[in-house]
């Protein structure tokens, strides 16, 4: 008859298992990509200033780069995929390049 320890030892075993499958089957922060970031959201965060190790500048420098012609929203979308922020394949998405565009048109409106 098995004794407690070892019944408590094969209880567990499953559970070694998935934390163990979890634990080597997920990526890193650093390679996890969130694909749902709106157009707007991706202009927030970078008028917020957290595109600006890409060279995006923030605040009322981006409308004013914008307007000037030194960012566009290619670049942008540019930034946010070098940051991980964005999925690459989104660069292709003229619908997105449109709204992004837009959201920067509007900044200081």
């Amino acid at each position: 008859m098995p004794n407690f320890k070892q019944v408590f030892m094969l209880s567990l075993s499953p559970l070694w298992i998935l934390i163990l499958w979890i634990g080597f089957s997920s990526k890193s922060p650093a390679q996890s990509v969130p694909f749902n970031i709106s157009a707007v959201d991706l202009v927030q965060l970078a008028r917020n200033g957290y595109l600006r190790e890409q060279g995006i500048p923030q605040f009322n420098r981006l409308a004013s780069a914008y307007r000037s012609g030194d960012i566009s929203a290619d670049d942008v979308i540019q930034a946010a995929i070098a940051d991980n922020r964005l999925s690459p394949g989104i660069a292709d998405d003229p619908g997105y390049l449109e709204t992004v565009d837009h959201f920067l048109d509007d900044l200081d409106r």
